[in-house]
């Protein structure tokens, strides 16, 4: 597993991008967003395509073919990258697993793909276990295929999501550091639990709520004031999933910054709150 020393944080960096694509309208649009990364930090591109087998016809003999079709694939909008082409045969969540424990990437860059009609309800298969099994940074985005014109890309308010756990320091150097390199706005958002109960404890559930909320301002003062940050700060109750898609939309987020994985618990674990996050969110995630 790719993973990151809990000890001593990472400082976030972002030299070396890979790009996973299957040539669908969903990469193409993604391809715009690695573009403006890529172009900001000067950072190397791998893209990575695996072959399955087919319905009639195995990976191998699909191999040459696909080859070709990726290395003419994005030829002139990366033209002046410093890009490599990698495609390769099997299982693809687990190759692109298998890709960035040999590369080691700063972040991994791919769209989720939906299955028809619940495309809003599930994370694509490969998306999922490759958010499940690595431990690094990864950009996902449900609306890649819509992606707006690399002219038009920007990052301008970058919010971070955090429910206080040992992982959203990390969640907050990354949106400081993204947010000095493009001189952007950073907002903060903790979702509290909402108590829902008979209307006789309307008062005492209100008054819990308040002192729950109060809590948690503290707790994300002394967290910024640990990570040398002065972002504006929400806390509201409800579903963190519905929180945070709702607070993106008010405070006009071009990026959402959230904590993936359960350090508490068995390693690796996609936490249940950012599987939603990431299929409900109507903004890029960059998930840590």
């Amino acid at each position: 597993m790719h993973s990151f020393e809990q000890g001593a944080l990472k400082m976030p960096s972002i030299k070396k991008i890979l790009f996973p694509v299957d040539f669908s309208p969903q990469s193409i649009g993604a391809a715009r967003y690695v573009e403006a990364l890529a172009g900001r930090f000067q950072a190397r591109i791998q893209l990575l395509h695996v072959v399955g087998n087919g319905e009639r016809i195995l990976a191998e003999e699909l191999l040459p073919s696909r080859q070709r079709q990726l290395d003419d694939f994005l030829n002139t909008e990366l033209r002046y990258f410093d890009t490599e082409k990698v495609c390769v045969t099997g299982d693809p969540a687990e190759k692109i697993i298998e890709a960035a424990d040999a590369w080691q990437p700063d972040l991994v860059m791919m769209p989720t793909h939906g299955v028809g009609l619940y495309r809003r309800l599930l994370l694509g298969s490969v998306t999922a276990k490759v958010l499940h099994d690595l431990d690094c940074p990864v950009w996902t985005d449900v609306h890649a295929a819509a992606a707006p014109l690399l002219e038009n890309i920007h990052m301008r308010r970058i919010l971070c999501a955090v429910d206080l756990t040992e992982q959203s320091r990390s969640i907050l150097d990354w949106g400081a550091f993204l947010a000095e390199e493009y001189g952007a706005k950073m907002g903060i958002i903790h979702a509290v639990p909402a108590v829902e109960s008979a209307a006789f404890a309307h008062y005492l559930d209100e008054e819990f709520v308040a002192t729950i909320m109060a809590e948690a301002k503290g707790k994300l003062a002394a967290l910024q004031s640990e990570a040398g940050t002065d972002a504006a700060t929400f806390v509201e109750p409800g579903d963190p999933a519905k929180v945070i898609a709702c607070a993106a939309q008010k405070f006009g987020a071009d990026l959402v910054i959230i904590g993936r994985h359960a350090r508490a618990g068995f390693s690796g674990h996609l936490r249940q709150n950012a599987y939603s996050i990431l299929r409900e969110s109507t903004r890029p995630v960059l998930s840590i």
